[in-house]
């Protein structure tokens, strides 16, 4: 009489104690998935042929590449220059001139009168902003003095059109022959050996990804879980479990 209630008792619990064998088993079967079919190897393998064939292709077209993208840097420097420059000779100083004139005209009667009627925080503010003019009078002589200087060394601003359109034109040549290298790359990448091998590398990987889905998915196979709930159910309710 004992023995048939552990077993009713067995056979009540059986269910519960199913779902965390089943648990248990699912996840030593994953981790054994994981470890039979690890793309790791594979994966280092891939690494290391890209990196080579990089590293060849770099050899062959890198420096003609960096040469090209320096001289564009160079090139696009110069045209900013140049375009600063002609900015410089169609700014209208006589009018700013006489706006800074008109300015400190007006701050010169601020003061005198802030130094008559003797308010110190008048003072203080009127000659800051007097200092302030002075430097932006200042930056503008500056400017002037530049131009002058650009005209006494025989540049107009023809000259410097001329050399814009001349940059520009051997930008676009050069952005061609980078354009043409680039091909030439990607074609010597696409067909040398170690594309090869890295082609087989990936074929590889993916062969072994499918066969690690395969064999997940053959756990849940109908066959496969009534075999289990079999072998789990004789083995709890004869106790050995």
């Amino acid at each position: 009489m004992l023995n048939w209630i552990k077993y009713q008792f067995r056979r009540l619990r059986l269910p519960s104690a199913y779902r965390a064998w089943e648990h248990a088993r699912r996840a030593e079967y994953e981790a054994e998935g994981d470890q039979k079919f690890s793309t790791i190897r594979l994966e280092a393998r891939l690494l290391a042929a890209n990196k080579a064939l990089e590293e060849k292709a770099h050899r062959r077209f890198g420096i003609a590449l960096s040469k090209l993208q320096l001289e564009v840097l160079a090139l696009e420097k110069q045209m900013a220059a140049c375009r600063a420059q002609l900015e410089g000779f169609q700014r209208p100083f006589k009018d700013e001139f006489q706006l800074l004139e008109a300015e400190m005209s007006l701050l010169s009667e601020r003061r005198s009168v802030a130094y008559a009627e003797k308010s110190k925080r008048d003072i203080e503010a009127v000659n800051t902003e007097i200092a302030d003019l002075q430097r932006r009078i200042n930056v503008v002589r500056s400017d002037m003095a530049v131009l002058a200087d650009l005209r006494k060394q025989g540049i107009t601003p023809e000259k410097l059109r001329r050399t814009v359109q001349r940059c520009e034109t051997r930008v676009s040549e050069l952005a061609d022959e980078e354009h043409k290298l680039k091909n030439q790359r990607a074609e010597f990448m696409h067909f040398s050996p170690e594309a090869a091998e890295i082609d087989q590398i990936e074929r590889d990987i993916t062969q072994m990804q499918r066969r690690h889905r395969d064999y997940l998915s053959a756990f849940d196979a109908p066959a496969e879980r009534r075999r289990r709930e079999r072998e789990h159910e004789e083995a709890w309710l004869n106790g050995s479990r």
